[in-house]
């Protein structure tokens, strides 16, 4: 049985309850008993994405384009190699469009071989080799000779970067129904690696730092990052019970902001702080706190902060929430003025509110994230320009 509907959609079905249980503990909808017995609601909301059971596959798909949203997730990962991650939306899943582009950057990193490290090993040994560790030499071998604690460094394929890939592309192989042009291309890969080890916990890794000697597996990072960060599998007895592939859009696009404003906003200097936490109630520090999304700085000084939200503004009505959230940051921050960005429908307007009995402004702004991805930045890059004019800052001023 496969249930589709698109972000922000509801619809009726029948399913057994066991079905619709099982549903709702995916994670991905929410599930509730329809009017006549046997019939459940299924509402969606920002979540989109794929979970795939034994009897069941549940697809959620965005109103976005995969192109679009792929440029998403790539820019606010890699703001300057993102072109070489966007290229993948021809197919109509997102799994598919993600599994064929790491695919794709593994075979292309691999190019010219294997990346090899030297990697510190610690062992036991009857010989000797590399540097003898006395303090564990005196306390386990109780002065005897032999064996030998020693420590030197292996030049190996073995090396974070490899394991990364490796365990990118060992979840994605794990996954049911990955389209048939990925699947040889990550069996290959995984071939390759033969010689690499898996993540211990890949819940805690991160990819390692872009140098010049892997700048070459940078896209392939990058997207085995994002695999590891957002697809699961749940095994039973050995075999693979349930797998899930899922973004929340609302992060997706929070995500895309804060790295989009933070690049646009360099020339007037600064620092750009991302979930900065503050609070409201001068008495009581662990009561109404605040995280705004994003907030701009020169020295110890607020200069903007702003908020980002993936929703239309239907009716041309701000949710009330929203700005009363705002209006918090503001008092806090000492701002007059705050802005809220929205992912917009088209034919939407950027307004200004006018706070009765108080100095502050909450500007609504709208980004239409279905325009082609140099359009979106252009449209940020004079976001950026209106907020600079709230400061008076202009272009290669260093703020302190």
């Amino acid at each position: 049985m496969i249930i589709e509907l698109q972000a922000w959609s509801r619809k009726t079905v029948s399913l057994p309850a066991e079905t619709a249980t099982a549903l709702e503990r995916s994670g991905l909808v929410d599930v509730r008993p329809g009017a006549t017995p046997g019939e459940w609601e299924i509402a969606s909301d920002s979540r989109v994405g794929v979970c795939v059971a034994e009897v069941w596959e549940l697809r959620v798909h965005p109103k976005l384009g995969i192109p679009k949203l792929l440029f998403l997730l790539a820019y606010a990962r890699c703001p300057d190699g993102w072109r070489g991650l966007a290229g993948f939306g021809r197919e109509r899943q997102l799994l598919d469009a993600v599994a064929n582009g790491f695919a794709a950057q593994c075979q292309k990193a691999f190019e010219r071989g294997l990346l090899r490290g030297y990697t510190p090993i610690e062992e036991t040994r009857t010989d000797l080799r590399g540097r003898v560790r006395f303090g564990d030499q005196i306390a386990r071998a109780g002065g005897l000779p032999l064996p030998v604690e020693v420590s030197y460094d292996n030049y190996t394929e073995d090396i974070p970067e490899n394991r990364l890939l490796l365990t990118a592309a060992e979840l994605l192989l794990r996954l049911p129904r990955i389209g048939e042009r990925a699947r040889p291309q990550l069996l290959a890969a995984r071939a390759q690696l033969d010689a690499v080890r898996l993540l211990r916990d890949r819940r805690e890794f991160k990819k390692p730092p872009v140098t010049r000697l892997n700048k070459r597996y940078e896209a392939a990072m990058t997207l085995a990052e994002l695999i590891l960060n957002h697809a699961s599998v749940t095994a039973r007895q050995g075999q693979v019970a349930s797998a899930a592939f899922v973004f929340d859009l609302n992060t997706v696009f929070e995500d895309f902001v804060s790295t989009a404003l933070k690049e646009a906003l360099q020339p007037y200097g600064g620092d750009v702080r991302f979930q900065h936490p503050d609070r409201l109630d001068t008495h009581h520090p662990a009561a109404l706190r605040l995280k705004p999304d994003i907030t701009w700085w020169s020295g110890g000084r607020c200069l903007a902060v702003i908020d980002a939200k993936h929703k239309s503004i239907a009716h041309r009505e701000m949710p009330n929430a929203d700005a009363y959230q705002m209006l918090a940051y503001c008092t806090a921050l000492k701002q007059r003025q705050g802005f809220l960005v929205y992912a917009k429908d088209s034919g939407e307007q950027q307004r200004r509110h006018v706070i009765r009995n108080s100095p502050y402004t909450i500007n609504v702004h709208t980004l239409d994230i279905e325009n082609e991805p140099e359009t979106l930045l252009t449209q940020v890059d004079k976001l950026a320009t209106t907020i600079a004019a709230t400061t008076r800052l202009a272009p290669n001023t260093q703020a302190a």
